[in-house]
């Protein structure tokens, strides 16, 4: 059984992947008090008493700081990490980041991995997150997985927009109103967890993965099947949607089709279905979280 190291493994991707493969890996995922990232000692030291076989680091700190913090601790969190694994020989390190090492400020269409560093972003979490893909393709046991926006059980309502907009459909609101459109790329929760599970049992080649649903979706789509879910329980959904337009944001990958060879992705109804069913029996699970520190 290999064992395998998540790093902020109670977020949205790491709670449903050590759930859904707790039983097939030895997992451990130390919690921030247990392990502070930004620490080589704390680092170190998991390193050193373990002996992994691969890590995702899936970290990274989002809300409630300056962009100089969070482009410094991010970056300093998986220096810390990339150095303990080379140091202590793991052979496998997949780097979960997201699109926002892109200059997000204009249209990104089908954007293929070889347009990375084309353009750069300004803020402070999605500079820090350029330089980590940056720092990722240098060495030989980094792959860099890009997702390009996942939504399903246990995300955020206030973190994820397409939850935001499906919500709707099992809380007291009465209407989706959208100010406007958007094209985007996203995949379903479980099928990104199983190609986690992928890439850490087979030698792909190493590098940059654009990581989404072939199809893209929009907003309106959501919208849509928020809208039949409520139908279901005899409530009448009001969709509004502007004239407006929002920056495209799709992924070209035929990389990653090439690579995991015939992986069947959830369908979008299907996954919206599923992801329904679940905050319809954990209301709760809808009400935002404080981001007090």
């Amino acid at each position: 059984m290999k064992k395998i190291l998540v790093t902020g493994g109670g977020g949205f991707i790491g709670t449903n992947f050590i759930e859904a493969y707790k039983d097939k890996y030895e997992i451990c995922a130390p919690t921030s008090a247990e392990m502070d990232l930004t620490r080589f000692e704390d680092v170190n030291a998991v390193f050193r008493d373990n002996k992994f076989d691969a890590v995702v680091h899936l970290a990274g700190k989002h809300d409630g700081l300056t962009d100089s913090v969070l482009q410094a601790d991010n970056l300093i969190m998986f220096k810390n990490v990339q150095y303990a694994a080379i140091l202590y020989g793991v052979r496998k390190l997949l780097v979960v980041g997201d699109a926002a090492d892109m200059d997000l400020s204009r249209p990104i269409v089908q954007v293929s991995e070889e347009a990375f560093g084309a353009t750069i972003p300004t803020s402070g979490y999605g500079l820090g997150r350029y330089l980590i893909h940056l720092l990722a393709s240098k060495d030989k046991i980094s792959t860099v997985l890009r997702f390009f926006g996942v939504y399903g059980k246990g995300a955020r309502v206030e973190h994820n927009r397409p939850l935001g907009i499906l919500s709707h459909a099992v809380t007291g609101k009465k209407e989706i109103a959208l100010p406007a459109d958007k094209t985007f790329s996203t995949i379903y929760i479980e099928d990104a967890c199983r190609i986690l599970s992928m890439f850490l049992d087979n030698d792909y080649p190493k590098g940059a993965y654009n990581v989404a649903s072939p199809t893209p979706a929009t907003l309106f789509e959501f919208a849509k099947k928020a809208r039949a879910y409520a139908k279901k329980d005899e409530r009448e959904l009001v969709l509004t949607l502007g004239d407006g337009e929002e920056n495209e944001l799709t992924a070209d990958v035929n990389k990653l089709l090439d690579t995991l060879g015939n992986f069947k992705f959830t369908a979008l109804g299907t996954g919206i279905n599923k992801t329904l069913d679940y905050y319809k029996a954990h209301k709760s699970k809808l009400k935002p979280k404080s981001d007090k520190k």
